[in-house]
């Protein structure tokens, strides 16, 4: 007698063991939408009445997942102890039965809620109704900023974009033709330096001073062509070195040497004034502000 007691008694208590866990969950006590029928895209609000098996401070959850079909504008928590209340606002785009995203509040989760969106098309009514409030489309906001960016902020990009780039050509066009005078020179130099060997002094000097009275008649905007060496040697306008320009002046007087007064000069002189010159322009060209617009 006294074991089927303690029989009765530990199936009396393992029966209650589902009970206490039921009673220890949190549940929706009640759901109510406004409006109670509601069509895509209605503004709809979702009321929840949670119980709290003990008191937790719900959270609104920060981060979860928004299929393209329902848009949530809006949560909001009001809670007393173990009572609490969840308003969400949200708006459908697809009919029929369909679960809200996951929600984690916390102590609370709401999971796999289904909600009813009715449609006007599937129900087959033609009557007129009055005029609803205009909804966004999900994704029609990021749609108009960028319409708005295309219209008005690009054809203004597009414009410096294009002045820039015509400025670019522009400045690449005329470094282009305000290096053509060291190149006629650079290419004569080389040319000389590859003939020292067959060709006469007075020929040598003959193009070397030639070619050099060009260039800087290009550079300083001054007919160092028609001029005589004493007169070039007062321009000294590129802010070299007094040595450098004495000693340029002194191969133009040499090249008049050998041009007028029949003097010779060894190969290795030649050479030396050859590399001068090109060294010396290369020096000007570095300097822009003395170039003039040809």
């Amino acid at each position: 007698m006294i074991r089927h007691d303690k029989r009765s008694l530990l199936a009396l208590l393992f029966s209650l063991v589902p009970l206490a866990f039921l009673t220890g969950q949190s549940e929706i006590t009640r759901s109510v939408f406004i409006p109670p029928e509601y069509y895509i895209g209605d503004p709809v609000e979702l009321r929840l009445q949670i119980e709290l098996d003990r008191y937790e401070v719900l959270t609104e959850p920060l981060h979860f997942d928004e299929p393209e079909w329902v848009e949530i504008r809006d949560i909001e928590i009001t809670q007393d102890r173990r009572v609490a209340e969840i308003v969400i606002r949200f708006t459908s785009f697809s009919p029929g039965t369909r679960a809200l995203p996951d929600l984690d509040f916390g102590p609370f989760a709401l999971s796999n809620f289904k909600i009813y969106t009715k449609s006007l098309v599937e129900e087959g009514e033609s009557d007129l109704r009055g005029l609803r409030p205009q909804v966004m489309i999900p994704g029609s906001r990021l749609m108009f900023f960028l319409l708005i960016l295309a219209v008005f902020v690009l054809p203004y990009l597009f414009y410096f974009l294009i002045r820039l780039m015509i400025r670019s050509i522009i400045m690449i066009i005329g470094k282009y033709h305000s290096a053509r005078p060291f190149r006629a020179l650079n290419r004569t130099l080389k040319r000389l330096d590859a003939a020292l060997d067959k060709t006469g002094v007075r020929d040598i000097y003959i193009a070397l001073t030639d070619s050099l009275r060009i260039y800087l008649t290009a550079r300083t905007g001054f007919d160092c062509v028609s001029a005589t060496t004493s007169e070039i040697a007062r321009l000294h306008g590129f802010g070299l070195d007094q040595t450098l320009w004495e000693r340029m002046v002194a191969v133009l007087k040499q090249g008049d040497m050998v041009k007028f007064g029949g003097e010779t000069l060894s190969r290795d002189e030649m050479k030396e004034n050859l590399d001068f010159v090109l060294n010396l322009c290369q020096e000007i060209e570095k300097r822009e502000d003395f170039h003039v617009n040809l």
